[in-house]
């Protein structure tokens, strides 16, 4: 149902005088439209709320109820617009942003609560990478969280580099050790399907699966393969800003990370046109913030946790 709001005071009128030349008199249309748009409005409302026989005419039994119904109507409009204009602040537009399920928690979650003071209200989408990549471009998000895409690294598209990190190829750990090893005769593969980043990522630096590494199981979520990888059921690899604390806790353990790891880098991406105020402030606030040589993300091999297991690249 969508109707003019014009109508609720054409109609409330009408009800007030019970005539049509005189309610069209008080609203300054003629009464040929006045009457028209009456009846635009029992059309929106599929009923009849002016009995026209009567003289002067009254209110159908649907006519007085939609009569409390439309003042209600204008009394909330009237009180939303005062408020409005007595609000000190103006109203702010959320900031959308769209990530990647690997993206989404913990880094975006940091990088917002990073900037969190300034009280800028948020948006964020959980997409699939295709599709947060069809968002930006559509202009149905004001930024894109994401890693290194050909596409959006070229006009008319900005980006910032937040950071960088590395895909590892990881065990659960077993009093301290991984509990597979490269040299078995059977390892349980967590694989990617074939459509996802992560899938295409490792063809392009490990095309040929190892022999020895039996799939048993297939996703396009790095989520799932850790939650897969922390109950034991095999090897996945896996960016290190999604397993960090796991990392440093020894919960999970890196195979020959100096041989296996596969860098990848973690950007905001945005149009390169005008967007909302508020997206502005952001997209400064972040690169003040983040600019090197202070990224957001680093590599889990320069950290000091690898360095005490004797990692650090």
């Amino acid at each position: 149902m969508s109707f003019d709001t014009r109508w609720l005071e054409d109609f409330l009128t009408l009800a007030e005088v019970r005539n049509f030349s005189k309610a069209a008199k008080l609203r300054h249309i003629t009464q040929p439209a006045f009457g028209r748009r009456i009846k635009s409005l029992e059309n929106a409302v599929s009923q009849q709320l002016i009995d026209r026989n009567s003289n002067p005419i009254k209110l159908t039994p649907a006519g007085k109820l939609f009569r409390l119904t439309a003042k209600a109507m204008i009394q909330q409009m009237e009180h939303g617009v005062a408020e409005l204009k007595n609000n000190a602040q103006p109203m702010l537009s959320p900031v959308s942003i769209a990530s990647p399920h690997t993206l989404s928690s913990p880094a975006l979650i940091q990088l917002l609560d990073s900037i969190q003071e300034q009280q800028i209200p948020y948006s964020v989408d959980v997409l699939r990478v295709d599709l947060g990549i069809k968002a930006l471009k559509d202009g149905q998000c004001d930024f894109f969280m994401g890693f290194d895409h050909i596409a959006l690294l070229q006009p008319p598209f900005q980006n910032q580099l937040l950071g960088h990190g590395h895909y590892l190829l990881v065990s659960v750990a077993d009093n301290g050790q991984a509990r597979y090893s490269l040299e078995d005769k059977s390892v349980p593969y967590l694989r990617y399907t074939c459509e996802s980043y992560s899938a295409r990522l490792l063809e392009q630096h490990y095309s040929q699966v190892p022999d020895n590494f039996v799939s048993i199981f297939e996703s396009s979520m790095c989520q799932l393969h850790k939650e897969m990888v922390l109950l034991g059921k095999g090897i996945a690899w896996l960016p290190d800003l999604l397993i960090k604390n796991e990392l440093d806790q020894g919960t999970i353990v890196p195979l020959d990370p100096h041989q296996f790891n596969i860098p990848f880098a973690v950007r905001l991406y945005r149009y390169n046109t005008k967007i909302t105020q508020e997206a502005e402030h952001v997209w400064q606030l972040i690169e003040d913030k983040y600019s090197l040589p202070n990224p957001f993300c680093t590599p889990w091999l320069n950290s000091g946790s690898a360095k005490n297991k004797g990692l650090q690249e």
